[in-house]
């Protein structure tokens, strides 16, 4: 069974990673289509609305942004498909196990990174700076902060399914790379390149 999960992980991850990120327009996509009360907005300003529609003014610039929950919730499900999987292959590759602790380490990896991640990020868009004063420095700064946190978590995950220090530490250290790795094309998707996009 692990050597099927090697050979998937390995032929598999790099396209599931490029699909998985190609995914971060998608919320995009969604927020411009029209909404019944905002469908007035767009006709010219000497027609008439249709029924049960009355004009509100001018047009908006673009599509409203996203709740904080919502947008929240979008970046936690691209951020957590590609880390989770991530995850999985540095479990397999540095502690292995069989097919009962493999599937209890996705569990806990995937239940409490999610929870982690939505929750810091919820709190971020919420305290933090505005989105359209992020730059290259908040990123670092908002990088460091969840580095920080999540690699107190990646390491009780690796002492618990891996039984000793130096191998949480080992696991540590590798996620510490591909993840920070992740993170920060996933922040600069979201908050640098989504929000100067045109509608």
């Amino acid at each position: 069974m692990i050597r099927v999960l090697r050979l998937v992980s390995r032929r598999w991850l790099a396209p599931l990673t490029l699909g998985l990120m190609l995914l971060g327009p998608m919320p995009t996509l969604a927020q411009q289509a029209a909404s019944p009360g905002t469908a007035a907005n767009t006709l010219a300003p000497d027609s008439p609305a249709p029924d049960g529609l009355a004009p509100d003014g001018p047009a908006p610039d673009g599509p409203a942004p996203l709740p904080v929950w919502q947008r929240t919730l979008y970046k936690t499900i691209t951020y957590q498909a590609v880390a989770n999987a991530s995850d999985l292959v540095l479990f397999d590759l540095l502690i292995g196990g069989g097919t009962v602790v493999t599937a209890g380490f996705f569990t806990a990896n995937a239940v409490s990174a999610a929870a982690l991640y939505y929750g810091f990020e919820y709190a971020w868009q919420t305290l933090g700076p505005p989105l359209d004063q992020t730059t290259e420095r908040t990123l670092l700064e908002k990088t460091i902060l969840y580095r920080a946190v999540n690699s107190g978590r990646n390491f009780a995950l690796g002492y618990t399914f891996g039984g000793g220090a130096g191998i949480a530490t080992a696991f540590v250290a590798a996620n510490f790379i591909t993840d920070t790795a992740i993170f920060v094309t996933n922040e600069y998707v979201w908050d640098i390149l989504r929000p100067q996009q045109t509608p």
